[in-house]
Order: C-alpha cells, then structure tokens, then sequence
C-alpha cells in the first residue's frame, strides 16, 4: 500500500526541482532517481529518508554503475530529499556525502538536541555544516570507544581537531567554534564538565578574498537587457533593482511578502533568513516603482502571500526560488556580452557587494552599512571597504621624503 504522506514529500522534491529551469533531459533523470528513493523507501518501511538512508541507498544503486556520470546524479537525488526531511527544506545546493553517522541512540538524541537548539538562532544553511561537524565528531567518539558522552575528556576533542584539521585549512575557526558551542551544550545539560574555553583556542582567522562587484557600466548594460515590456522582465527587474539598492540578500527578496512592504512609509520590513534578525530598511524610489509596476501590471491574481511568484501555472505558495535568480542573471550577463570567469564573484550576490560598496563609497559609515546589510559582525562590513579601490588612493601615503638605499648582505 502506497504511503501518501512519504509520497507527498517526495512529490514536493521533484516539483521544486522543476522549477529550477533544467534541461527536460536532466529533470527526466532526477524524476527517476526521486522514484527510485521512493521506491526503497517502500520496500524498506521508512517514513521518512535520513542521511544514514541516502548512504545505504547510494551504496545499493552505485554499486552496479560503472559511469561516474551515472553516479553523481543519483547521490545528488538522494541527498537533496535526504537534506529535505533532515532540515524541513529544499535545497539544491552542494551536497556533503556524510555516510560516518554515530550508531547509539544516545548520541543521536544529542544530535537532536543541539540542532535544535542552533534552530533557535541560527538559519538552517549555517546550521547544516555545523551539524556535519558533529554528526562526524559523534562518530570519531564510537570509534575511539566513548560510548556514553559523560565519558568524554578534552583529549578526545583534540584528537578529533588534530584528525580533521587538514580538512579545515580554510574553516578551522568553524571548526573549533562548532565544538566549543557543543562541549558547552553537554555542559549546560549536565553530561560533561569540560571548559571547552580553556582548550579549544580561537583560531587565526584565515585570509578572505575580497570579490569583484559590478561597475556602473556592467549594471548598465545588464539592466539595459531586461524587456520591461514582459511580464517575467518586470518582475526580474524589480528584483534585481531592489537587489542593488538595498542590498538584500536573495533568500530575503524571495521570502519577501506584500504585507513587508509599507508604501505610506517608503519601508521594506524583513526577517532575515539567515540570521532570522528583523531590519526596517528604506525602500527606495526607483525600486518601489519598479515593484508597483510589476504588481499591477505582471503578478498573477493568486493569494500567494509572497511578492515575487511564478508567472506560469500553477501559483504555488511557495514563492520563486532564489536559485532562479542567479540563473536569470547569468543569461542577461551573457546578453550583454560581459565576460565570466570560474569564481569571479558574478552572481546574484555581486549585487549585494555591489550595493555595500557604494554606500562605502558614498560616505556611509561601516557601521550604518553593516545595519543595513543585516550584518552581526562589523568584520562583515569592512570587506567593502577594500572593493572602494577610489577611496582608497585618497589613504595612500606620499613616500617621496623618504630616502632609500639598496644594501647587500655581507
């Protein structure tokens, strides 16, 4: 007999991920794959497809195939509905292959645990990584024969730091962060009595690569490119202008709601996603007009709650998915003829950017723009400060009084 709420999941899946614009080839190969999940699911009794689930799956169906091109796309299926019921939504971003889960149910209730209380405060994109982190950490404990958290001591949390700290060159202030908030989580529930503070040091933090955000001239022809007599034109250039003005992020603009939106006081109201902080951020002329415009003259007649919706049917309740809004921007990218490259930073995100550093370089002070931008850390701000490479020429330091020689080692 045919579960329908297990169906009804995986039914969701498959429909988020149409919506993603694939090709009909590619989306065909993912529909089989979602089949396939539910099929084992099925046949296995399961209700519900976890981590551990996708492990075993993948294990069972890669074990015939030969073509890792046959392979990738079957582990993506099965770890984007697994990512789905762990965290309760669809995304279709990089996908972690965790199979090391700790077995004991004790240490799985405590997984629970601690991702819900990182639920509380932070988004689910910045818990999952951290729930990784511990999911492994947990498993190195079984392995290493700690089978009951109260038996844990310091040691063990560095053996672990030491063991995965060549797979964290780049995140190890995550790392020992991750571990620091879970070693004072069994404090405060009384398992262990361990000073996370006093061993587990903050790392240095690793260098950051400032990236590039558009010049006047590439937002020109960008926007230039937009058919504003189009439905879908209007309402891709309402959201990107609303992008560049403000600086929202694109989880933010897709969640963003009519009721967010006060046109008496020129304000947008918004419940970070990321952060889950509040902001009352101005909304400015040019793109209020452009989403009045959008509203009267494109939007659909629906009861969607969300401003920015599908313009085909069906109207779902969900709003546009922000994956589509990168995908939008690389085809006027590409219609405009502005080049790419792997990692420049040319995303929808780039807008972002783009908007933080002309508030720098309008004389916004930093700390205005990280209230702004939404950001809990200053340190977040101050990266716009390099992109202001104008402002910048004004701090350098004329060395001509200095006088110089050139000397040798003896």
């Amino acid at each position: 007999m045919e579960n329908f709420e297990l169906r009804k999941h995986i039914d969701y899946v498959l429909q988020r991920t149409k919506e993603l614009g694939l090709s009909a080839k590619t989306f065909a190969g993912y529909a089989r794959h979602y089949e396939a999940v539910f099929r084992y699911c099925m046949e296995n009794r399961r209700d519900t497809f976890m981590y551990q689930d996708a492990a075993a799956f993948c294990a069972l169906k890669c074990r015939a195939e030969l073509k890792q091109s046959t392979i990738k796309p079957i582990r993506k299926a099965a770890y984007t509905v697994a990512r789905y019921f762990e965290t309760g939504e669809f995304s279709w971003g990089s996908v972690t292959f965790t199979t090391n889960a700790p077995a004991s149910g004790a240490y799985r209730e405590l997984m629970s645990g601690f991702q819900q209380e990182l639920s509380k405060r932070l988004s689910p994109g910045t818990v999952r990584p951290e729930m990784i982190i511990i999911r492994q950490f947990l498993y190195f404990l079984e392995q290493a024969g700690v089978e009951d958290a109260h038996s844990m001591v310091s040691e063990n949390v560095l053996d672990f730091v030491r063991q995965e700290a060549p797979n964290h060159k780049g995140s190890m202030p995550r790392l020992l962060r991750t571990l620091r908030n879970f070693v004072q989580f069994l404090r405060d529930k009384g398992i262990v009595d361990l000073d996370a503070d006093r061993f587990l040091g903050t790392a240095g933090r690793c260098r950051q690569k400032a990236l590039p955000c558009f010049t006047d001239e590439e937002l020109q022809l960008i926007f230039s490119k937009i058919d504003r007599s189009t439905d879908k034109g209007r309402r891709d250039y309402a959201i990107f202008l609303l992008a560049v003005r403000t600086g929202m992020r694109a989880s933010d603009i897709s969640g963003l709601k009519l009721s967010d939106i006060c046109w008496t006081e020129k304000t947008i109201r918004v419940v970070q996603k990321k952060t889950k902080v509040t902001l009352l951020l101005p909304l400015p002329i040019d793109a209020g007009n452009a989403i009045a415009d959008y509203i009267l003259h494109s939007r659909p007649r629906t009861d969607n709650p969300y401003v920015f919706v599908r313009l085909l049917p069906p109207v779902f309740s969900s709003p546009v998915s922000p994956t589509l809004f990168n995908a939008a921007l690389r085809g006027y990218i590409e219609a405009a003829g502005i080049g790419r490259s792997g990692w420049d930073g040319k995303s929808f995100h780039a807008l972002r950017r783009t908007a933080g550093t002309k508030m720098v370089s309008s004389g916004v002070p930093v700390s205005t723009v990280a209230q702004i931008l939404g950001h809990g850390n200053i340190e977040s701000s101050k990266r716009y400060i390099s992109l202001d490479s104008g402002t910048m020429r004004t701090c350098c330091l004329d060395l001509g009084p200095l006088h110089t020689r050139k000397e040798g080692l003896v």
